[in-house]
């Protein structure tokens, strides 16, 4: 089949690689049954929970999607045959990506393909950033398998690398653009998994055996549905605390500040990127003083962030003293659960919300605001009050059903969302001796999520790719670079800063 993109003829390699090996269920649900449609086997797994629904309901409409680009540079030219077969590997080391959503007797169920298609092309003479545009805000249906996708792009010798001193020895680059259902696969998730396909394709290209087993176990919310029940049961105990707390949730529903200083540009809602690779020398020494000021680099990033937008604003002409900053963080549950033999695979991410009051002069006490800034958000994850805001909203506000919510198109009521999934060398190490990870790169789609940016964190290898995420109808992409410009400037200043 021949498909023109980016203003070139090409031709997409499509192959399909079959595999004798019987597929290995590795799924933690203790209500699966087997059933055959079509000719086809399949598995009934768990009902859908609700962050799963809201994901798909998204995902129908083009929202909410999540893609990852990775830079692999490698010994000689990469044969796409070897790609496709490790993906193909790695489908079956991986359970959710054979999952689909299927209704039964009216419910919608989380199923699994024993055996389901690859959808992977090499794109030759394409470009990964129009791809990841072409797909970002394009509508993504889970309700049959395959529910991801991969793109193989051959990128110029003379493109710059991340890594310069290893692409002597690894001059051919290639990037990976990996586009997964989002209900199926949740940022850990994705870096834990696909921190696997470097060694994969590796050992497919030395003509090492592979064997079937699984990298992880995929999990639903059984676990945290208990503890949300017996949170549930200790607020209707205490009518107050549990009205206390609504209103705490409630308090954080703020118009973004930045939406007053720079009006929307409105618009058709629509995700857009600045990102940016942020140094080695910037990215240390940041670090380094998060560390002797005793805090995070999680919360020294918020820190940041939160500064660069205040100073934004007051020199944009917005008059005050203060801000209450409302910060939505993509919460791993993870951190809730029993610990498993294998990583724990699936959705288990929810948002939590908390407000900070941010000073007009921040900069000038970064440090003390930074440690006062990270005990509150210590003790919020700690504590277990991030469950806490879902269970509280289920029992107090109105919850409409997951299509209703993105028909009405959600209003941005955050200053901005983050997720950060940390240092992710040691779980995607990115070394072979055939190819080489040089890079990773995450791009979250911000519209209908309920705020107006997304700031996405993490280090590879000593650099820090950042990405922000931005909702056209809302932020212009001036303001959006102007913010970028700023956090990094920040970082480096505040970093070597006495």
């Amino acid at each position: 089949m021949l498909a023109t993109r980016f203003g070139r003829l090409l031709r997409p390699c499509r192959l399909v690689i079959s595999s004798s090996n019987k597929t290995k269920f590795s799924s933690g649900s203790g209500t699966q049954s087997h059933e055959v449609e079509n000719g086809r086997e399949f598995k009934w797994l768990w009902p859908a929970y609700r962050e799963e629904e809201m994901f798909k309901a998204a995902h129908d409409i083009g929202c909410k999607s999540l893609i990852v680009c990775y830079r692999f540079n490698t010994v000689k030219p990469l044969d796409p045959g070897h790609v496709e077969q490790a993906l193909r590997h790695f489908q079956r080391k991986v359970p959710n990506c054979r999952g689909f959503f299927k209704e039964r007797d009216g419910k919608l169920w989380v199923c699994e393909d024993p055996n389901p298609d690859v959808d992977f092309e090499c794109l030759e003479g394409a470009e990964s950033s129009a791809i990841i545009n072409e797909h970002i805000n394009k509508p993504f249906r889970g309700d049959r398998s395959p529910t991801w996708k991969a793109r193989l792009v051959p990128v110029p010798a003379d493109a710059p690398c991340a890594m310069p001193e290893i692409q002597a020895a690894f001059p051919h680059q290639y990037d990976l653009v990996f586009m997964p259902h989002h209900s199926f696969m949740d940022g850990i998730t994705i870096a834990l998994s696909t921190g696997k396909l470097v060694g994969l394709l590796n050992d497919l290209i030395a003509g090492r055996p592979v064997n079937d087993e699984p990298f992880g176990v995929y999990l639903n919310n059984e676990e945290i549905g208990k503890i949300d029940e017996g949170i549930a049961k200790d607020l209707e105990k205490e009518p107050e605390k549990l009205e206390s707390a609504k209103q705490e949730i409630l308090a954080c529903d703020t118009p973004p500040i930045l939406c007053k200083a720079f009006p929307p540009p409105g618009g058709k809602p629509a995700t857009k990127f600045v990102n940016q690779i942020i140094n080695q020398k910037s990215l240390a020494s940041f670090t380094a003083k998060c560390k002797a000021n005793g805090v995070t680099f999680n919360s020294g990033m918020e820190a940041v962030i939160n500064t660069a937008i205040i100073e934004m604003v007051r020199e944009a002409g917005v008059e005050g003293e203060s801000h209450h900053m409302s910060i939505n963080l993509a919460t791993d549950l993870r951190r809730y659960m029993k610990r498993r033999p294998l990583p724990i695979y699936g959705l288990h991410v929810r948002p939590t919300v908390h407000r900070i009051e941010t000073p007009f002069d921040v900069r000038d006490n970064f440090w003390d605001y930074t440690r006062k800034f990270h005990q509150r958000l210590s003790v919020l994850l700690k504590s277990g009050d991030a469950l806490q805001q879902t269970v509280v909203r289920e029992m107090t506000l109105p919850q409409l059903p997951p299509v209703e919510y993105h028909a009405a198109g959600p209003k941005p009521l955050r200053d901005y969302g983050l997720t950060n999934v940390g240092d992710l060398t040691p779980i995607m190490p990115g070394v072979g001796e055939h190819l080489q990870q040089t890079s990773v790169s995450m791009f979250g789609c911000t519209h209908f999520f309920g705020f107006p940016m997304f700031h996405q964190i993490y280090s590879f290898r000593g650099h820090m790719p950042y990405t922000i995420g931005y909702d056209t109808s809302y932020i212009s992409k001036e303001t959006a670079g102007a913010l970028m410009d700023r956090i990094v400037t920040l970082m480096h200043d505040l970093g070597t800063s006495p």
